[in-house]
């Protein structure tokens, strides 16, 4: 087993097509095919399923797949740390552009990681597509096409449903906790809900009540899931701008939900923020894709995330 074998198998991986990592990698397509049936001889396994629309990794080959990763990402971490050039490999990787998805919550730190990165890599294109929580999920639950996922996701999970967000994007992600917030209610400093400890959820029922969703005629996951425990909100009117929904609801008289501690990023003076009777709480999650496209810029925004948080992998 060769390194060279190694980034070859990660070519073709990534791209599914032997021609297009040949291409990738300026060889020709015999010579990568050559290298894969070497590999799978001498690893005495099937890497991969060919057929006529391209090639799919096996379940071994994707095993493989996360091993070969690893490896290569402590030889390219060796390479970074003693400035080893590997300039084409390099120059083409700094080109492909890359496409994140983030829910509000995390539109600052999206933002800041990325204008941080295009002073380092101005000639990488970064997409950033901001959607709601429940706009995000649709995305990744409907789209079969790979390359219409984007490359990095920034969004939140509920405990309960975290089994079945893992069944629907584990395939093509890694997931890994940024933090645990807890849904908490803004309410104005000389307001008489403002001295409870926590908001009994009765009273969250008549509230005058304005909360943020992607669409104003629907629902939000809170809502829905305060229905379940039996508690219909009856005076709700929703906003689909997560910047003004705090300030808009306290200038109307108004009560809105914020998850805490995330509600730091976005302070607001002369409002408390009370957890409610019963927690309802979210586990803020950053999803990277196996097949990266570009492994340098992934890479870094992956390291950023870890100067801010304490990452924690879920698979």
């Amino acid at each position: 087993m060769r390194l060279e074998q190694l980034y070859i198998f990660e070519a073709v991986t990534e791209t599914g097509s032997i021609r297009k990592a040949g291409e990738q990698l300026f060889l020709s397509a015999q010579s990568v095919s050559k290298a894969m049936i070497q590999l799978e001889e001498e690893w005495n396994t099937t890497l991969f399923l060919r057929s006529r629309t391209g090639i799919e990794l096996t379940e071994e080959g994707a095993r493989a797949y996360a091993m070969v990763q690893k490896v290569l990402e402590d030889v390219r971490a060796l390479s970074d740390h003693f400035h080893v050039k590997d300039a084409t490999r390099r120059e083409q990787q700094n080109k492909v552009p890359v496409s994140l998805c983030s829910c509000a919550v995390m539109e600052l730190f999206a933002f800041g990681t990325v204008n941080t990165l295009m002073e380092k890599y101005p000639e990488v294109p970064i997409q950033i597509d901001k959607r709601s929580s429940v706009q995000i999920r649709e995305l990744l639950f409907s789209t079969t096409r790979e390359e219409k996922l984007p490359d990095l996701v920034l969004n939140n999970e509920t405990p309960a449903k975290l089994a079945t967000f893992r069944e629907k994007t584990e395939s093509r992600y890694n997931c890994y906790v940024l933090f645990e917030d807890e849904l908490c209610l803004q309410v104005p400093q000389n307001d008489p809900l403002a001295s409870l400890d926590r908001v009994p959820l009765s009273v969250l029922e008549n509230l005058p009540m304005l909360l943020f969703s992607g669409t104003p005629d629907r629902r939000t996951e809170s809502e829905e899931i305060l229905k379940a425990w039996g508690y219909e909100l009856k005076n709700v009117s929703r906003i689909s701008n997560i910047e003004t929904c705090s300030q808009i609801a306290l200038n109307h008289h108004r009560y809105c939900f914020v998850g805490s501690p995330s509600v730091e990023f976005r302070p607001l003076a002369g409002v408390v923020y009370i957890p409610l009777e019963k927690p309802i709480v979210t586990n803020q999650l950053m999803l990277v894709k196996r097949r990266k496209r570009n492994r340098v810029i992934i890479n870094a925004f992956v390291r950023s995330m870890e100067d801010y948080f304490n990452l924690r992998q879920l698979w």
